[in-house]
């Protein structure tokens, strides 16, 4: 169980419109963890028109590449009154980052072939894209953010995989980021769960002006890739989350407070 001074801050972009990110703060909740969320950034959907134009030819491409859900949001927003356009996509495979993502593409965009759901990162997608290797004979269409780690696109290149990559999204800082910090911050420290690079990147702008915070903050990633953020940005990282799902985020956590207790009782 939690301790009763332990409060959780989750530090991420704006409410996916999930039932995911409410499984975060049940399943936290539900062992005495107080929990409050930190919105960081809001998104502003991006070149529609070339989306668009990629999205009306399926036929030159053998997949997707969905490492958000904010990507799936921008086809479905460009494709849900297009239903012969999207029946082409439906039948082709769509390789997901994580179980959110690959459940929203099957429930908003009815795609019948998701793959990757299990994997966390990039680079882990990118093995499961390389194991379909026969089957990639053409371009896989990759709709992300401006601020998409070039990591699949190595991977893949290096495979000899293609891919046509085009931003669909942009994030952009929560205009009130910093006063919503300041109404949640103490002098007590607290952890927070950071979901994503640009996520430590927002965060980091706003500590340059309260660095006497820092101190009270035990960071936690939701993955490697914003673990590897957390510590260019010098933090300390607290724990890392095996997978992105509520039950690994929630072990990772509780064990990192034990270890901690173990060391301070030595």
């Amino acid at each position: 169980m939690a301790k009763s001074c332990d409060s959780i801050v989750l530090c991420r972009g704006l409410p996916e419109q999930t039932l995911q990110e409410d499984n975060y703060l049940i399943t936290l909740q539900s062992v005495g963890y107080k929990c409050y969320y930190l919105y960081t950034s809001r998104f502003e959907f991006d070149n529609s028109p070339n989306l668009k134009m990629c999205l009306q030819n399926a036929e030159y491409y053998s997949g997707l590449i969905l490492t958000s859900q904010r990507a799936v949001e921008a086809i479905y927003n460009i494709l849900k009154d297009d239903k012969i356009s999207l029946s082409r996509w439906q039948k082709l495979p769509a390789y997901c980052v994580g179980p959110a993502t690959a459940s929203l593409a099957k429930n908003n965009l009815g795609l019948e072939f998701c793959l990757g759901s299990e994997t966390g990162n990039t680079k882990d997608l990118a093995k499961v894209i390389i194991s379909h290797k026969a089957l990639i004979t053409k371009p896989l269409l990759y709709p992300c953010s401006e601020i998409a780690h070039a990591t699949i696109e190595q991977v893949l290149s290096k495979n000899s995989i293609d891919l046509k990559k085009l931003v669909a999204y942009r994030t952009v800082m929560r205009q009130s980021l910093e006063a919503d910090f300041l109404n949640i911050v103490s002098t007590t420290p607290k952890i927070y769960v950071f979901f994503s690079p640009s996520t430590v990147d927002y965060f980091v702008s706003i500590l340059k002006r309260h660095p006497n915070y820092i101190k009270n903050i035990k960071a936690v990633a939701i993955g490697p890739t914003t673990k590897q953020s957390l510590i260019q940005a010098k933090f300390e990282v607290y724990a890392t989350a095996a997978n992105p799902n509520p039950t690994s985020l929630l072990e990772a956590i509780n064990n990192a407070g034990c270890n901690s207790n173990s060391d301070t009782m030595m």
